[in-house]
């Protein structure tokens, strides 16, 4: 079922009550593995606490054990830049349809936090899902570049 404006900004507004600025995972892309599945999963971090699930869920949720996604430093985001960020593309890609290859959690959490809507793990299967040979999305740049420079700007580099 789509998600509604309304969903999307009572969305935003539990990220603004759950983020902590002072938190080292604020703002951060983080990953982690879930005993069920083989699969990293990826999200921004908005506290110690809570994560921002950027997979089929969106939503926060609470995940104590996460690491940083290593290698990313030098095209990472401030965190403020990359919660506001978060925030609008919810506007954005709420709507997409989620795949475990085409469209996923890597694909939206790096985006949102280095401008790189990159899936390593789909990288192997990149010409099953229409992706780059390097797992790149090959639209979901553009369409949330073209949103972030009329609705906000100083959000894209």
């Amino acid at each position: 079922m789509p998600k509604s404006l309304e969903r999307i900004e009572k969305t935003i507004k539990k990220i603004d009550l759950l983020t902590d600025p002072s938190s080292k995972q604020y703002g951060r892309l983080l990953n982690w593995k879930s005993s069920h599945d083989p699969f990293w999963h990826y999200g921004i971090g908005l506290s110690d606490v809570y994560i921002f699930d950027t997979g089929k869920g969106l939503r926060p949720f609470k995940k104590k054990r996460a690491k940083f996604v290593i290698g990313i430093n030098s095209i990472a985001f401030q965190p403020d830049v990359t919660i506001e960020r978060l925030k609008h593309a919810l506007y954005v890609f709420a709507n997409w349809k989620y795949t475990t290859s085409g469209w996923n959690c890597e694909h939206l959490g790096r985006l949102i936090a280095t401008d790189k809507p990159r899936c390593y793990q789909s990288r192997s299967v990149w010409w099953l899902c229409n992706l780059t040979p390097k797992g790149d999305h090959k639209t979901a740049r553009k369409i949330f570049r073209n949103h972030l420079k009329k609705v906000e700007p100083k959000l894209v580099r």
